[in-house]
């Protein structure tokens, strides 16, 4: 995601009522969820370059990067005008006929011939996001498109919009022609749509609730921490391994070498590095995290942070509220014990 919006209306319908249960601070909705219209543009594709022309004009932000950035037809200057030029128009026919493009557009619909499930989904945890803070979505929409392969949940327009295409599944023969000179194995294996509403909910709190700390690694390990809790609280019918995009044996690994990981952070003098070359590997995607064997999962100061996070909640009984206002990186380390 990479527009901040800012928010000025105040939720009315909805009242946050926060209680415990188990290690977590639920946050409940009252009153029925509000859903998010969703806006299939994917679809669109399959009508003629005038109506396809006339709908995405509605969407300019994403117009210009799906023709400059993502198909790369064009300059953007050449899209936002009422009538396409005869050269714009023929760029845009070459993509729409081709016939790989075609398959992929078509391997789309039998995938997803509806999206109400992960409209309903996201649609709740983004009504959880609005009681909390009390702010609302300036538009209640959610897009789906095509992004060549190129991007998975961005913002643009003051709309959510999803590239299906990086959600076809691992085993999906549209996925598996794709060479992985172009995408690694290790990124085609999580193309997988059960990530779907997780990818969103985390893309949008990185962008609309940022918890930066600092640039040291437990500064790191906090913020995205904090915010893998937000999420979980936000999330709370998610299965816990798609919200680190894990597998149930990925998530097992961490938590069976938890110590390990914590041990080898205090061994290697760490905990307080601030040189980016040396932890960002922590926190990139990969097909594992380096120096923790093959077996490891990719995003493990992700996952670890989350912990300390989850620790921290646990032992104080603060709210999410306060727990993101704190920044004290000593008081939150403080609570923490490796299991």
């Amino acid at each position: 995601m990479k527009k901040t919006i800012k928010y000025c209306r105040i939720i009315t319908l909805f009242v946050v009522l926060i209680s415990c249960q188990t290690n977590n601070k639920e946050i409940k909705i009252n009153g029925s969820i509000e859903n998010f219209e969703v806006v299939r543009l994917d679809q669109v594709l399959s009508k003629n370059i005038d109506e396809i022309h006339k709908v995405y004009l509605n969407y300019p932000e994403l117009y210009k990067n799906f023709f400059t950035n993502m198909i790369r037809a064009g300059k953007k200057e050449e899209i936002l005008k009422s009538k396409l030029s005869k050269e714009t128009t023929n760029k845009l026919q070459l993509f729409i006929n081709d016939s790989i493009i075609s398959d992929i557009l078509k391997e789309i619909e039998l995938e997803f011939p509806d999206f109400e499930y992960y409209n309903k989904e996201i649609s709740k945890g983004l009504n959880r996001y609005e009681s909390l803070f009390g702010f609302s979505y300036p538009k209640k929409e959610i897009g789906t498109f095509f992004s060549l392969f190129n991007a998975d949940v961005h913002e643009f327009d003051s709309i959510i919009w999803i590239g299906l295409d990086m959600y076809l599944g691992p085993k999906n023969k549209i996925t598996k022609l794709i060479p992985t000179e172009s995408l690694p194995q290790y990124v085609k294996n999580k193309m997988d749509k059960k990530y779907i509403v997780s990818d969103v909910m985390f893309g949008y709190l990185m962008t609309h609730n940022p918890q930066y700390m600092g640039d040291d690694f437990l500064s790191k390990l906090l913020s995205y921490g904090k915010t893998a809790y937000l999420m979980n609280l936000l999330l709370p019918d998610e299965d816990p391994e798609n919200k680190f995009r894990y597998n149930k044996s990925e998530l097992k690994w961490c938590e069976e070498n938890e110590k390990y990981i914590w041990q080898y952070i205090i061994d290697q003098e760490i905990l307080y590095e601030k040189d980016f070359n040396k932890i960002s590997y922590f926190f990139n995607p990969g097909p594992y995290t380096k120096n923790f064997g093959k077996d490891s999962p990719a995003y493990i100061g992700i996952w670890l942070g989350y912990r300390i996070i989850q620790d921290y909640a646990k032992k104080t009984n603060l709210d999410i509220i306060e727990i993101l206002n704190e920044k004290n990186s000593q008081k939150i380390l403080s609570t923490y014990e490796p299991e």
